[in-house]
């Protein structure tokens, strides 16, 4: 619950200066890729997180390594949240702020579930339809499963439409041992 408050007051407050700077989309490509950074380097992550490195060796980190790779506003985002010990909530921020990002563009995000590839064709058809039923510019990532065995499922943070072959055949089982 406390990291919730957390994140959701630095998000807030980190997209109120984006918006003013007018970076509001590259703060957030930044900070996707300081999750995936962090999530694909443990050590760096522990690095960071640590309450036992020294705050200096930490800021030394951010300005000499991310300064040419990040704009001034997330350098001096994260110098402010490594200044207060909150470092270890930046995965929480970014997932915060990405969030606050799609409210405020009217997007909605959505996983989509297949069991094999789709063609950019069928894609652009599905998103236009999703943004249809959402109300919302429709923004999807793909996934496969093969357990699904046919169909697809399609999941909105609010939302799961499961319409898979998978699915159906266990209403089907479920509907047959009711009898």
């Amino acid at each position: 619950m406390r990291s919730r408050i957390i994140a959701e007051r630095y998000a807030n407050a980190l997209l109120a200066v984006a918006r003013k700077s007018g970076e509001m989309e590259k703060v957030l490509e930044e900070l996707v890729f300081l999750r995936k950074l962090l999530s694909v380097n443990p050590m760096l992550k522990r690095f960071i997180e640590s309450p036992h490195i020294a705050p200096d060796a930490r800021f030394t980190l951010v300005k000499k390594v991310l300064s040419p790779l990040l704009t001034r506003t997330s350098i001096n985002f994260l110098l402010l949240l490594g200044k207060k010990y909150r470092l270890l909530f930046l995965s929480e921020i970014a997932e915060e702020y990405q969030r606050l990002y799609d409210v405020e563009k009217g997007i909605q995000r959505a996983d989509v579930i297949t069991v094999k590839p789709l063609d950019n064709d069928l894609k652009e058809k599905l998103a236009g339809a999703v943004g249809r039923i959402m109300k919302k510019k429709a923004t999807l990532s793909y996934y496969f499963d093969e357990s699904i065995i046919g169909g697809l499922i399609i999941k909105t943070p609010n939302l799961i439409i499961d319409g898979s072959v998978r699915k159906q055949l266990k209403d089907m089982a479920e509907a047959m041992s009711a009898l």
